[in-house]
């Protein structure tokens, strides 16, 4: 774990679960190494931080940063682990949901035509959000070491548990959940397989 501004007498210190996650595995030569291996498909360290990056910039143009929610709704696991690392990158609280309509939160959800971001009754495919985002890819953010990363109906995913430094006990995915593991940060994933 990276700590960005160590803990001290009560400040909880700054770091982020993207940058221990791909960030560092690249910077220390594993960039062409296995992040993921997922649905048969397996992917670099590389390729996820390009991919992430991009998603996290796309989240950043639609006012996403720390603190901030954005749903997810079921989607390919693939996309749905690129969606959290993206939203841990701005700082934000990925919020699994099948209900999405809350307001003021950014959506990822699947369609009859794919998936989409949704900001109030806008509309974005990914695949056109995801070009805009390779333009402009956002950095990490510094977040919170007692922040929340996910939440699942009563249950949180805070940074600490998913960098595997809290004290409490092993992580547990909730109901409906898999553990998916990235560069020794371990996410949940709520998503279908790939098609």
């Amino acid at each position: 774990m990276t700590w960005f501004r160590a803990p001290s007498d009560g400040d909880p210190g700054t770091l982020n679960a993207c940058y221990d996650a791909l960030d560092i595995h690249v910077v220390r030569g594993r960039a062409d190494d296995v992040a993921l291996s997922l649905d048969g498909t397996e992917r670099s360290f590389a390729w996820l931080l390009t991919e992430v990056a991009a998603c996290a910039g796309v989240l950043r143009a639609f006012g996403v940063g720390l603190g901030d929610q954005v749903a997810l709704g079921a989607v390919p696991r693939e996309t749905g682990v690129l969606v959290v690392l993206a939203a841990a990158r701005v700082g934000a609280v990925v919020q699994h949901d099948d209900s999405l309509g809350a307001e003021g939160k950014i959506v990822v959800r699947s369609t009859d035509d794919g998936v989409v971001f949704s900001v109030d009754a806008d509309a974005v495919p990914w695949d056109v959000a995801m070009r805009a985002g390779r333009t402009d890819p956002a950095g990490c953010a510094d977040v919170p070491g007692d922040a929340v990363l996910a939440r699942h109906a009563g249950d949180t995913l805070t940074v600490l548990d998913a960098v595997g430094a809290s004290d409490d006990h092993e992580q547990v995915a909730p109901r409906g959940a898999t553990l998916v593991e990235v560069g020794g940060v371990t996410l949940w994933s709520f998503g279908a397989p790939q098609a």
